[in-house]
């Protein structure tokens, strides 16, 4: 013959027991994780000290340099303004100074009749051309540059011909 097995139904305060366990244990875990995972801190040589002191120096000093520079570029467009200004002005200065400094010239011209028994002189008087240094140094160098080479050229041909002979 088979055989009736019973099955017994829990009684409930078995029930919460378990599950009231296992709550417990994930409370745990998130207190655990909550907790800010703290690592042991490095201990440093005296010499490893000195180092990121100055290394942090080093570092101070490079960011008010480039603090420094940031402010040097940013006032550069305003002084080259200035500075435009300035040469704009001089240029100007210059100009009305040339204007009013440049004399008109006139040439005059005299003449003088001089009555004498039947004859009449004209006597014309011009004034002086002014003589420019510079051109006349211009030239000076130009024929002394022209007589180098034909003086080259009559070596040139020397020695073309030397040989043939």
């Amino acid at each position: 013959m088979p055989r009736k097995t019973k099955i017994e139904p829990e009684p409930e305060g078995a029930e919460e027991i378990e599950t009231v366990e296992p709550q417990e244990e994930t409370k745990e875990e998130e207190i655990e994780e909550d907790k800010p995972i703290t690592k042991p801190k490095r201990v440093l040589t005296e010499k490893q000290l000195e180092s990121l002191k100055r290394a942090r120096e080093a570092a101070a000093l490079k960011k008010r340099e480039l603090k420094e520079l940031a402010q040097k570029a940013k006032a550069l467009p305003k002084k080259e303004i200035e500075v435009k200004a300035a040469e704009y002005d001089k240029l100007e200065e210059k100009k009305k100074q040339l204007t009013q400094q440049q004399p008109i010239k006139k040439t005059t011209k005299k003449v003088i009749e001089v009555e004498e028994e039947e004859e009449e002189e004209v006597i014309v008087k011009k004034q002086p051309k002014k003589i420019n240094n510079t051109s006349l140094d211009q030239e000076v160098s130009m024929l002394s540059i022209q007589q180098k080479l034909k003086l080259e050229r009559q070596k040139m041909l020397m020695n073309t011909l030397s040989p043939m002979c």
